[in-house]
């Protein structure tokens, strides 16, 4: 068998959006390439640990589909989506591998769609809020109801920007994950619930006046500012500035604000306050994207 290879296009994800915890996650339009190459002899590949969640994703695959897994297989990534920030690159690169493995398997476009593939890459993933955009695009709303992923997809609004203050420090899902509380009380839970809706309500209406509140966490953000303890200080910054919301951008530590006007402004008032914190920081302007990973070549 000649070597066949896949071309993915996938885009960096931003999850939970405030109050929407492991629930709530939108595609940006800041994507990466990633080619999966198959072949009947061992491969080399590079080491990076990007490359090494699409293999095992697509290998993941080979199991579910119940068909033997080529003699070699490899993964190269071309994009600088980075890791350990709260940017969804582990969404991305299992769902690619899933995506690219799909399209070389005989006839697995037809027999595994997305539902099939999103199930498997929650299970990789072990939480949909990352994943379910990074497949499908746009902004989602995901529930796991049993060994089921519940999902209703929103088209986000082409009039926002998303101002990202990105850190130079990582700030890994699973270690921040552990400072969560076990017990909310119920006002905190209606807190949440009530702001999560009110979210989606706000962007599907247009009632951008709303996404101050609806940003609004009490559930993980409180959590996470004990070991980032400029969170809070950059958030208002970012307030100060003209963005109409603020949030962690998934575990973090990146900083999302949305903005419909004045981005830059935004983006810059948060990289100046991280820096008065002695946090180093970029910063980037994005949108939501609407359509999610795709295809783009195939040899």
């Amino acid at each position: 068998m000649p070597e066949r290879s896949v071309l993915i296009r996938v885009p960096a994800t931003s999850a939970n959006l405030g109050p929407g915890f492991d629930s709530i996650g939108v595609a940006l339009d800041w994507t990466a390439d990633v080619r999966l190459v198959i072949a009947d002899h061992p491969l080399e590949q590079p080491d990076g640990p990007v490359e090494r969640m699409v293999v095992s994703a697509a290998l993941a695959l080979y199991t579910r589909a119940g068909v033997p897994p080529p003699a070699g297989i490899a993964a190269w990534y071309e994009g600088d989506i980075p890791v350990g920030r709260g940017l969804g690159v582990s969404a991305a690169a299992r769902v690619a591998g899933l995506m690219a493995a799909n399209a070389l398997i005989e006839g697995g476009d037809e027999k595994r769609g997305p539902e099939v593939l999103l199930a498997l890459a929650t299970a990789l993933e072990r939480h949909a809020d990352n994943a379910a955009p990074a497949l499908l695009g746009g902004l989602q709303v995901v529930v796991e109801d049993e060994d089921t992923i519940v999902h209703a997809g929103v088209r986000p609004p082409s009039d926002l920007q998303i101002a990202l203050l990105i850190p130079e420090f990582s700030m890994p899902t699973e270690e921040s994950r552990q400072k969560l509380p076990e017990r909310l009380t119920r006002n905190q839970a209606v807190h949440n619930i009530g702001r999560a809706a009110l979210l989606v309500a706000a962007l599907t209406e247009g009632r951008y006046d709303l996404l101050r509140t609806a940003t609004e966490d009490v559930l993980h953000q409180p959590a996470r500012a004990t070991i980032f303890t400029a969170m809070y200080p950059i958030f208002q910054a970012a307030r100060d500035a003209g963005a109409l919301g603020v949030f962690l951008s998934g575990g973090g530590p990146t900083i999302a604000a949305f903005v419909q006007d004045g981005a830059e402004y935004v983006a810059g008032a948060m990289r100046e306050a991280a820096a008065a914190r002695g946090v180093e920081a970029t910063t980037r302007v994005v949108q939501m994207r609407a359509t999610g990973a795709e295809i783009i070549g195939r040899e």
